[in-house]
Formats: C-alpha cells, sequence, structure tokens
C-alpha cells in the first residue's frame, strides 16, 4: 500500500530540518514530535481532515486549532496514561512554533494562532566589557593553568567576538577554516529561515591579536586530545572529555565517545555555559571585570563583525592563478632561508631582515591568504611550497604558517607532524 503523500511529505521535512545546523538538537525533536502527532491526528474521527488530504490544507487555521485541541486534550498520546490532562501553554507554543518550521520546510504557508508575545531579549555585552574581555583574553591565552576546558573557552570568546557566529556555525568549522597565520577565520552562514536546500553563505572575518593567541594555545591543547582519534581529525572545536553518544550499547550500557570528538551545538551551549561560570566565580571583585553571560547567545549579539564575502566553491581558473602566486612567490622567499638552516638560527635570521627577504615574506604571506581566502586547502598550499623548496618547519614558519596549526593540518589529514610548544 503506497504512503499518504502528506506523510511522505512530513517524513521528507523533518528529515531537512534535521539536517540543519541552524536548527538546535532540542527544536529538531519538537519537529520530529509535532510531525508524528499529524501523522496521528489524521487518522482521528473529530479532525476534519484525513491522510488523504493536500499537505497545504494540513497547515490551514480549521486543521491546525483541530489539531492543538486534541494534542491538548492529551488524545495523540502515543501510550496510555494513568490521567491525562490538559497539557501546558508552553506545549501549545511548542507545538505551533514546530508547525511554522514545518510549513517552511515544506514550503507551504500556515495560517497559525498567535504566540504570546516573547520577553524582552536580555541585552547584548556592551562595548567596555567587551574591550575588558578583550585586554583579559590576551593576558591569559598563554598562561598556563586552569584547563584544557578553560583554554578552549577564552578561544571560543574571542572568535564570538570578533566574527558572531551562532552555536551552529561554530561546531561546523575546521581546521581549515584559520587561515595560516591564524590572522582570519571563516564562517559557514545559514540566515534563519533558509531553504533547506540554499545554498550557505560564506564570510571571511578577521581575528584580533588577543583571540589569534587564543586559538593557538587551544589548538597546541587540541592536539593531545585528538591524538588518538581514529582517522581524521578535521573539526577545530572538540570535546575536553569523554561523553555518552545517547544510545544504548550491546549489553544495554550507553555507548561512550572519547574526548576529542567534533562538538555538537548543545555540547558546546553546555560547555561554555558550564565554563562561564567557573570563570565568573574566579573573577569576581576583579578590577573592571563584568560576569559574562553564561548563554553564548548574548556575547554574539554584542559583536560587531565587519565580514568580507568568500566563494562557496572555489572558481576554477582564479585558483589555479592564485595557487601559481603562491609558489613563484615561495620560490623567492626560498632563496633567503634555505632548506637546512634550522640548525643555524643567526644566519637565516640576519638573511630574512634583509629588504629583498622581507619583501618576499610579505608577498607569499599575501598570496597564501588569497589561496585561503578562495578556498583552496592547507594540504594543496603546503604541497605547492614544498614544490617550491618551502616543506620545513622554519621555512613554512618564515612564509608566514602558525606552528600549531601546520600540527593540526597535518593531524587532519593523518600525518604526524609533532605539535609545536609555547
Amino acid at each position: 500500500m503506497t504512503e499518504p503523500r502528506v506523510l511522505t511529505a512530513l517524513a521528507r521535512a523533518v528529515a531537512g530540518v534535521r539536517l540543519d545546523e541552524d536548527v538546535s538538537a532540542a527544536r529538531s525533536r519538537q519537529v520530529e514530535w509535532v510531525a508524528g502527532e499529524l501523522a496521528l491526528v489524521l487518522e482521528h474521527q473529530e479532525h476534519p481532515l484525513a491522510a488523504t488530504a493536500p499537505v497545504a490544507k494540513v497547515f490551514e487555521a480549521g486543521s491546525v486549532d483541530a489539531y492543538l485541541e486534541l494534542a491538548a486534550r492529551g488524545e495523540l498520546r502515543r501510550r496510555e496514561v494513568p490521567a491525562p490532562e490538559r497539557t501546558s501553554d508552553k506545549s501549545r507554543q511548542a507545538r505551533i512554533e514546530a508547525l511554522g518550521i514545518l510549513a517552511a520546510a515544506l514550503g507551504v504557508h500556515a495560517e497559525l494562532p498567535r504566540l504570546p508575545d516573547n520577553p524582552p531579549a536580555k541585552a547584548p555585552v556592551a562595548r567596555r566589557p567587551r574591550s575588558i574581555l578583550r585586554s583579559s583574553l590576551l593576558e591569559r591565552a598563554d598562561v598556563r593553568g586552569g584547563g584544557v576546558e578553560r583554554v578552549r573557552l577564552l578561544a571560543m570568546i574571542g572568535v564570538v567576538l570578533d566574527a558572531g557566529p551562532r552555536s551552529g556555525e561554530l561546531c561546523r568549522q575546521g581546521v581549515e577554516d584559520l587561515a595560516p597565520d591564524l590572522s582570519e577565520t571563516r564562517l559557514r552562514r545559514r540566515p534563519q529561515g533558509t531553504p533547506v536546500d540554499a545554498p550557505d553563505t560564506i564570510e571571511l572575518l578577521g581575528l584580533s591579536r588577543s583571540t589569534q593567541a587564543a586559538v593557538a594555545r587551544w589548538l597546541r591543547e587540541r592536539a593531545a586530545l585528538v591524538a588518538a582519534a581514529q582517522g581524521s581529525a578535521d573539526a577545530l572545536w572538540v570535546s575536553t572529555r569523554g561523553n555518552h553518544a545517547g544510545e544504548p550499547g550491546t549489553r544495554g550500557a550507553a555507548v561512550t565517545r572519547p574526548s576529542g570528538m567534533p562538538l555538537q551545538p548543545r555540547g558546546l551551549s553546555r560547555a561554555y555555559t558550564r565554563a562561564v561560570v567557573v570563570l565568573n566565580d574566579e573573577m569576581a571583585g576583579e578590577p573592571g571585570w563584568s560576569p559574562l553571560p553564561v548563554r553564548m547567545e548574548q556575547l554574539r549579539r554584542g559583536s560587531d563583525p565587519r565580514p568580507r564575502r568568500g566563494p562557496v566553491v572555489p572558481d576554477a581558473e582564479r585558483a589555479a592563478r592564485l595557487l601559481a602566486a603562491v609558489t613563484r612567490s615561495a620560490a623567492a622567499l626560498a632563496e633567503h632561508v634555505p632548506a637546512g638552516t634550522a640548525d643555524r638560527p643567526e644566519e637565516a635570521a640576519l638573511d630574512l631582515e634583509s629588504t629583498d627577504a622581507l619583501a618576499a615574506r610579505v608577498e607569499v604571506r599575501r598570496a597564501q591568504l588569497a589561496a585561503w581566502a578562495e578556498g583552496i586547502e592547507h594540504r594543496v598550499q603546503l604541497a605547492a611550497l614544498a614544490g617550491a623548496g618551502l616543506a620545513e618547519d622554519h621555512q613554512l614558519a618564515a612564509a608566514g604558517w602558525h606552528p600549531a596549526l601546520l600540527a593540526a593540518v597535518d593531524r587532519a589529514a593523518g600525518t604526524g607532524r609533532a605539535p609545536a610548544q609555547p
């Protein structure tokens, strides 16, 4: 028997919402819950529609009101309860919001009841506290102690202050989304309300010196966390401790994930809140310190990013020209910092201070940044540099590559460059 078209459409919409990074895990579960109730309500004798109805009619006012009433009375429960009562206003609100998400995913208009006014949004972090926070970041980024979770928090705060990402956008970042010298980061934006099949928007944003220092420290700590991970390890933000996977094992025990696994939006939000509470307690009473908000959203709304647009997919011809520019500029720099001079730092330092060497360093860094902004992968650039004579760590450092990022890139590719020490 063929499944009714409306049920197929609802299942497809739920699958699309589940893949949308800007929809939280909790909201995704609510959408799936409501889609399941809609499948049940279309078989209920008190509902005006049947499962053969067109999808658009499911979201018309009469159908929606009948669904909400039956759901509130507990008529759509999948299991018996001793004394079913009317559901709360919060459940009604969650259903209405989920209906709106489903309708948007299906591309149909929804005639929904008016929601109660939301409480006023909490004020974003003001300019002066943000300035104090940046200063504190710079002072603490390379200070040992406080634990790896603190290091990750400081790096995240810096990126949020500079770039204003949502938690889902942070979780999608990989080591490829950091410029070779850590001066910029890449974000894949998906504005709320964007259709599921619409392409992302790519933004390139500068990182302040304090954020660069904090991210570098995090990369060094991250190296130990992902050392034992199987296969590639390209996620920028990873867990600092083991946790359960949310599913049972073969004998009923929870399946666990080790540390070093990619953070998910829900886990990131929890980790941020947990670390901020500790930091606020420790910093209480410090001159000029204002407690950080325990929700990242307030911090994000206080940022003022100045992005430039990047390509969603690199243009092949432009990428070839940019990679050729990287190779030419790298060959020019290789004349000033030849291979095998790592054990003769005085000689290399004198050569790198010449006018020609400085010009070559500026040119190769400019070429690399342009290639990265186009979307050319780090490993491709590093291969071009090696072909031009820049393959050793001290040569790549002269070309502007941060040692901690080099180690992360190698680990992501499954190779083993040792992480640099501060």
